[in-house]
């Protein structure tokens, strides 16, 4: 019988460590952008101001979140 070759290493994740904090680092400037650039001040704009609001709080979430994972040791 002839011996079996080592199976190569399981990969934990398709993203690397790298690439996770730099997603993350953009969609953090992205959500920024959308809240303190494109958000209006005026209150006759509240049903354009929302969506952009909800938009850049989800980006600021998930890049903090790609950043935390991308972080880790």
């Amino acid at each position: 019988m002839e011996p079996t070759p080592p199976s190569p290493p399981a990969r934990s994740s398709r993203l690397s460590k790298n690439l996770k904090i730099g997603i993350g680092l953009l969609l953090t400037f992205i959500g920024l952008a959308l809240i303190a650039v494109l958000f209006p001040t005026s209150p006759a704009q509240l049903g354009y101001a929302l969506p952009v609001a909800a938009i850049g709080i989800l980006a600021l979430w998930v890049g903090g979140i790609l950043m935390g994972i991308g972080s880790r040791s």
